[in-house]
């Protein structure tokens, strides 16, 4: 549960703790092995879209500097849909169930 909650506690660096969850637990249990993975895949996929818009409202930023506000809306809706995720994720967790992101790229297994 802690591995789907970090995510978007530490924003764009929300990959690094559910991967050091994985990394220390992966061995002794199968299902916090299944959740870290599927929460550092999805906090990994998440650094496409926070790149993105962090890369659109520093160029907006520059070159159009009434626009910047696009850029920080699409960091903050990103986050949001972070934190939805999240929360689903450790809902499910809490639960018992074998939770999946609807979307991520599957580097950890």
């Amino acid at each position: 549960m802690l591995a789907h909650l970090t995510g978007f506690m530490f924003a764009f660096l929300g990959w690094i703790p559910p991967l050091a969850i994985y990394f220390a637990k992966r061995n002794t249990s199968p299902f916090v092995r299944h959740h870290a993975a599927e929460a550092a895949n999805f906090q990994i996929t998440m650094l496409i879209p926070y790149v993105f818009a962090g890369v659109l409202y520093v160029g907006l930023g520059i070159f159009f500097g009434n626009l910047a506000w696009i850029g920080s809306l699409f960091i903050a809706l990103v986050w949001i849909l972070s934190i939805v995720f999240g929360v689903l994720g450790a809902s499910g967790a809490n639960k018992g169930a074998w939770y999946r992101y609807p979307f991520s790229i599957r580097l950890l297994k």
